[in-house]
């Protein structure tokens, strides 16, 4: 009898600790166009932004939605002071929802900014938030809207391609939600535009503008290549009230491969990524690095480079063979390729939990000998996840490894890839599978025999893995399929909305219908 109990109280403690979240669905619905994202509102409400019509007379639009309920939809009208603009990109900051629009006028390249009511029209007119000169007869350079955190603090960058002989110049003003200027200017790169690529802009839940950028070498052929032997080093530029703060990065003369940026409410901004070796093109490890903005100086950080058994974790018979051939010709020991960061999330303890993805392209081409034409195939693949912990005294708990196995062809994958959410201790992960990796009961049956994802009716469930995040265990389960809740999942369109703690989630039915759903989470 008390191995029973016990076993009812292992079985009931693991249905729970995969299945704490739970998906309340709205009604099937006709589309109002193609979703391209979601906005949460900081009401109980959300917008979604969209594309109705063709490639060329189509129009974006915009809904607005309380709870399950569509309250409003309307067009986004491309106009700034009496003249046809062009879309530059939509935030809901407070509960305004604003549109960013850019004109050429006078030899100046402007942005706009076009608040919308509630019933999706303009309110008052567009306002100027920024602009740079034009070359004369040109159209270089483009603007980019960031946004803080916290949607307290907006930030209009723009990026100015060189002429030759000089460097790209890049600007950038900082707004309160208010639209108080608190941070303005521009500066040229401090690299030759072919030895520095800019991997992001960054404004903190302070206002604080950052610029990421990576530095490149001039090989011996004094030639640049832009690839895994000419990485030097990875700067953080931060305009501060005494000037402009070059941070460099040291990732140990390694090569960075991809990074997420963060910062807290206490000015400490954290570096995550992953890093290989300078010439070797495969990952090596995981790196994180913290910064006071106070002082500039850096207060913590760690490296760790992934075990060989991690590596190698589900590889198959073939796979293992053909890395041990490898490895005895001299070529490097075995490999993770084509991983790109995901996300870093930094949790109020100072944990870091961040995530990783495979990711790839293949192209495969066919000639036909009858037409002298060749038609090429694009192949996207998603595949495994990575997840890791580094824990409040800097040093890495664990790395684990999410096993799937995501391809389409000729479309970008718009069913493919994850959403994660950190709620209640447990890092959760939802994707695109197929049913026959799950037992009748929903259980993973391993990885001995993964199936590709499946998008058909019969054969597509939407998978969740729960990752306890203080040991890193993780269960996996069959969250819900295709024909049970009428919808064909979109994990890329997914938004966690942290203000109202919940996770908007959506669908499609066939080429008409969609549908909404909310985890709380």
């Amino acid at each position: 009898m008390r191995f029973f109990w016990t076993l009812l109280f292992f079985c009931l403690s693991s249905i729970m600790f995969a299945q704490d979240l739970e998906v309340d669905w709205g009604d099937l619905e006709r589309k109002q166009g193609s979703l391209i994202r979601i906005l949460p509102s900081d009401k109980d409400e959300f917008y979604a932004l969209r594309w109705t019509g063709g490639s060329l007379l189509g129009h974006y639009k915009i809904s607005r939605h309380i709870g399950k309920e569509m309250v409003a939809n309307g067009k986004i009208l491309l106009y700034a002071e009496k003249s046809i603009a062009s879309f530059e990109g939509v935030r809901v900051i407070g509960d305004k929802l604003i549109i960013f629009l850019s004109d050429k006028k006078d030899g100046e390249k402007i942005l706009f900014m076009q608040v919308y009511n509630r019933d999706i029209e303009p309110e008052g007119d567009a306002v100027r938030l920024g602009a740079f000169s034009l070359e004369k007869g040109g159209n270089k350079g483009w603007f980019d809207v960031k946004v803080s955190a916290n949607k307290k603090f907006l930030g209009v960058v723009w990026q100015i391609p060189a002429k030759k002989g000089t460097k790209d110049r890049y600007g950038f003003n900082v707004y309160t939600k208010d639209l108080k200027l608190i941070n303005e200017g521009e500066y040229p790169l401090p690299f030759d535009p072919e030895l520095c690529r800019i991997h992001n802009h960054y404004i903190s839940n302070k206002g604080d503008y950052f610029l990421a950028l990576s530095e490149f070498e001039i090989t011996e052929e004094r030639a640049v290549r832009r690839d895994k032997s000419a990485f030097k080093a990875l700067h953080i530029y931060h305009i501060a009230d005494d000037g402009l703060q070059d941070l460099v990065i040291d990732i140990e003369n390694k090569r960075l491969v991809a990074m997420a940026l963060t910062s807290d409410t206490s000015n400490i901004f954290t570096i995550t990524g992953v890093y290989g070796e300078k010439e070797e093109p495969g990952v090596q490890g995981v790196f994180y690095r913290k910064i006071d903005l106070v002082t500039a100086k850096e207060i913590g950080g760690g490296m760790q480079d992934f075990e060989r058994s991690f590596i190698t974790q589900n590889w198959s018979q073939r796979e293992l063979s053909k890395a041990s051939r490898r490895e005895a010709r001299g070529k490097g020991e075995p490999q993770l390729y084509d991983y790109q960061m995901r996300e870093a999330n930094i949790l109020e303890d100072g944990t870091i939990v961040g995530t990783m993805e495979q990711y790839f392209v293949r192209v495969r081409s066919t000639y036909d000998s009858r037409t002298g034409q060749s038609t090429n195939i694009y192949y996207y693949y998603y595949n495994d996840i990575i997840a890791y912990k580094i824990n409040t005294e800097g040093e890495f708990d664990w790395f684990k490894k999410v096993p799937k196995y995501q391809v389409s062809m000729n479309d970008g994958g718009p069913f493919s890839s994850f959403e994660s959410v950190v709620s209640n201790g447990y890092l959760h992960l939802i994707f695109n599978d197929n049913v026959r990796n799950y037992s009748e009961n929903g259980e993973f049956l391993g990885v001995e025999r993964l199936q590709v994802a499946n998008y058909s009716k019969r054969k597509n469930v939407v998978a969740i893995v729960s990752m306890d995040i203080e040991s890193g265990e993780q269960e996996r389960m069959n969250f819900f399929d295709r024909t049970a809740v009428d919808v064909l999942a979109i994990p890329k369109k997914f938004e966690v909305d942290h203000q109202q703690n919940r996770m908007i989630i959506y669908g499609i039915w066939g080429r008409t219908k969609e549908k909404f759903g909310f985890v709380k989470i």
